[in-house]
């Protein structure tokens, strides 16, 4: 497997020298932090972000905007549907003030998405909403949010993508002592027909009980598509375990089965099956955690071990095995720890998975068997070499103690598993503005459902973009000894449970800043939408490749311009520039610093063919460069490092 090392850098200007060398098998600190994190609803305060000195924007579909990233409690919502005919439709919490708070939505419709909706005016609901979540509803569709007040606010409509939104409240139970109290929140839902399912919580407050239950989840069923409701019910096969619940809890339907996944950090992780549509359902173990049910986080113990950091995914194949994912996070607890918290490794990465055809873990997995372990998923490597690089004095930005590759979502079709995750990147991928690592959104997949992964030579990098160039470091003589710290934080990866038009259907959230603020900011974060053809997964974009440059021209298949070759790099005299034209056509050459700064400019002809250009960069400053060759049918460009 990849090994994991870290080093000392010095920082001058936009590049980063390495004066001397650290490197370890991982970083071992400890960081001990709180076994309680608040949970979000939307009532926060609103904090200042700061701008970074500069960015570079996604080349990916833009489908909306919002100014609160406050996105989930635990795991992936069901925030993006899609239909046989290739439809997509996706929601999210959108508002730009917290007053104009409520559910954004965007549809595609086989070929564009929708103009991106006005955070401040556009939302589904007429009131203050949050948590919106979607799902198809025979042609049509139904959105359920939490209002915070009376309980979940549904709005449906007969067709996908246009018309008007039917509005109706589905009102909690009373709390104990407190029957005006009828809040519901964080909703989960899926269909099966005219069926709809509801998993969603009591209120969050201390003390706000319901039948003596601190927060507990409850499942509602409507038969007739979300007109009516059935009354609320506590599943009697998780009694044990159904308290403190926020986000932990998905629902996906498949070919009459019907699972709802229980993702915990300190109890056991399972899901409940039912084949009946609700009627009755069978609890099914997945993962222990190590301190054993009702932890005492006084004076209790556990080892060091990998615990599930909330985040999780459940899948049906077509032959009804239940797929499962979680992200890892090494922690422990001992004598030194304080009241109420732990202490975690943040350089272990492991991403686990799980089907149904294995047995239930027995144990939890330490520092050795979880190496040893087929279904464990590690941090993509970026840089092309056997190593997975940390920076020292930088940090991992933190959503929810979320482990370093987190956020799984799966689909299981035709005798594979599709995984998206986001994850940590390499130490060329860091914020110097708040010192802490930028995450990407990747993807992989099982050909043999489930058996065997390949975590190094089977990744798509879902998020990368060719503004963010690498050099073939290997053939570098200053191999491991610069790196850049300009890029854009990727992250909340959700994908739609199936395939359509064999299409895996992605959203995910981008801004600036690594972390979230857990309310609204001051700067907007963009929604991104994207869809793969299913056989791409581990080609598009394979992390092998784009380290060589083989990914760095825009839109690939339209484009007339073959990649770039630029030679000697890194290079401090002439430059030699060749590029593979497949038209006789007038073009730019222009370079810019990494500021985004135009250095150097010139017009240029290209035959059909092999072109090849010279380069002075003898009065350029040492540092990285960008050329980019430009014509009116496509474009490709190269980083130059000038010595």
């Amino acid at each position: 497997m990849k090994k994991i090392l870290s080093f000392l850098v010095v920082m001058f200007a936009l590049t980063v020298v390495i004066n001397a060398q650290s490197k370890v098998t991982r970083p071992t600190g400890a960081t001990n932090v709180p076994m309680k994190i608040s949970t979000v609803s939307g009532q926060e305060s609103t904090p200042e972000n700061v701008i970074p000195q500069f960015i570079r924007a996604a080349n990916t579909t833009a489908i909306g905007v919002t100014y609160y990233d406050a996105v989930t409690n635990a795991l992936s919502r069901n925030m993006i549907v899609n239909w046989v005919d290739g439809t997509v439709a996706a929601v999210w919490t959108m508002a730009q003030t917290s007053p104009q708070r409520g559910t954004g939505y965007n549809y595609y419709n086989g070929t564009t998405w929708g103009p991106q909706p006005d955070p401040t005016t556009d939302r589904i609901e007429s009131h203050r909403t949050g948590w919106g979540v979607i799902a198809p509803l025979n042609n049509g569709e139904i959105v359920a949010a939490h209002n915070g007040a009376t309980g979940l606010t549904i709005n449906k409509r007969a067709t996908k993508g246009t018309g008007a939104w039917t509005q109706s409240t589905l009102v909690g139970p009373g709390h104990d002592g407190a029957p005006e109290n009828t809040v519901l929140l964080w909703p989960s839902i899926c269909t099966q027909g005219d069926t709809v399912h509801i998993f969603a919580c009591t209120d969050n407050v201390e003390g706000a009980l319901y039948q003596g239950i601190q927060t507990p989840v409850l499942y509602y069923r409507s038969n007739d598509g979300g007109t009516t409701w059935s009354a609320p019910q506590l599943i009697p096969a998780m009694a044990n375990e159904n308290k403190e619940m926020a986000d932990n809890y998905s629902l996906v339907a498949k070919n009459g089965k019907l699972v709802a996944l229980i993702s915990e950090k300190f109890g056991e992780t399972f899901y409940l099956e039912s084949n009946d549509r609700g009627d009755t359902w069978t609890k099914h173990s997945v993962y222990p955690f190590a301190g054993g049910p009702n932890f005492d986080f006084t004076t209790g113990t556990f080892p060091m071990t990998v615990l599930n950091d909330y985040t999780a995914s459940i899948a049906i194949g077509d032959d009804g095995t239940v797929h499962v994912a979680f992200g890892g996070l090494m922690g422990a607890r001992d004598e030194t720890n304080a009241q109420d918290e732990y202490s975690v490794w943040w350089a272990y990465d492991n991403l686990i998975y799980w089907n149904s055809t294995m047995a239930p873990f027995a144990v939890p997995f330490d520092t050795n068997t979880v190496e040893a372990y087929a279904g464990r998923i590690g941090r993509p490597n970026l840089d092309g070499d056997d190593t997975i690089w940390f920076m020292d004095g930088y940090t991992q930005p933190d959503y929810r103690s979320n482990g370093p590759i987190t956020f799984p979502n799966l689909v299981a079709e035709g005798g594979k598993v599709y995984l998206v995750y986001a994850a940590l990147m390499e130490a060329d991928y860091y914020c110097g503005a708040t010192s802490e690592y930028y995450n990407g959104i990747f993807a992989t997949v099982s050909d043999d459902n489930g058996a065997t992964w390949d975590d190094l030579n089977n990744v798509s990098w879902l998020s990368y973009h060719p503004e963010m160039y690498f050099v073939n470091w290997e053939d570098s003589e200053l191999y491991g000894e610069i790196m850049t710290y300009a890029e854009g934080e990727s992250f909340f990866p959700v994908m739609a449970h199936n395939s359509s038009n064999g299409k895996l259907n992605i959203m995910w959230y981008y801004d600036n800043l690594p972390g979230s603020p857990a309310t609204f900011g001051t700067l907007a974060s963009s929604i991104y939408g994207f869809n793969i053809d299913k056989e791409s997964v581990g080609v598009y974009k394979n992390t092998t490749e784009v380290h060589q440059a083989l990914w760095n021209q825009e839109g690939i298949k339209e484009n007339s311009l073959s990649e770039m070759k630029i030679f000697p790099n890194p290079a401090s005299n002439n430059v030699t520039v060749n590029v593979l034209s497949k038209e006789t056509t007038n073009g730019n050459l222009v370079v810019t610093n990494l500021m985004g700064q135009m250095v150097y400019s010139q017009n240029v002809s290209l035959e059909t063919g092999n072109n090849q250009y010279q380069l002075n960069v003898s009065d350029f400053s040492a540092g990285f460069y960008l050329i980019n060759i430009r014509t009116n049918a496509g474009s490709t460009t190269q980083k130059l490092i000038v010595k």
